[in-house]
């Protein structure tokens, strides 16, 4: 936590999710293979978005749009807002408290991105 003791402590938290954004992207940009080099460049493009313009998804949209079974990818921020009672398995750049709590509570898979890139039947949620 040393490198944020310059900034506010609002601002942590935007640091943080900058820093996991750049991450996020990167690791995308390197799973890329023949088979899904069109979904990767997608997501890098809906990831690369300025902050007012990137992606938050709350859980209850997330049930209203997945089936259970299913893959889908965030690419931007789980909001907790909502209940979710299907087993889905989830990859989102990040994810609020409440909202990793209640996919965990729920029987959700929560994985990276890197790893959710390379199923073939996946879903982008936005």
């Amino acid at each position: 936590m040393r490198e944020f003791e310059s900034h506010p402590p609002h601002k942590v938290i935007n640091v943080i999710e900058k820093e996991y954004l750049k991450k996020a992207i990167e690791e995308t940009k390197a799973s890329a293979t023949d088979k899904n080099r069109k979904r990767a460049a997608y997501l890098v493009k809906l990831m690369s978005k300025p902050k007012r313009q990137r992606i938050s998804v709350n859980i209850a949209k997330l049930e209203k749009l997945a089936n259970s079974g299913e893959s889908v990818i965030v690419p931007g921020k789980v909001l907790g807002r909502g209940s979710i009672t299907k087993k889905i398995s989830v990859a989102a750049v990040v994810y609020s408290g409440d909202a990793e709590k209640k996919l965990k509570e729920a029987g959700c898979t929560v994985v990276g991105v890197k790893e959710m890139l390379k199923k073939d039947n996946v879903r982008i949620i936005i």
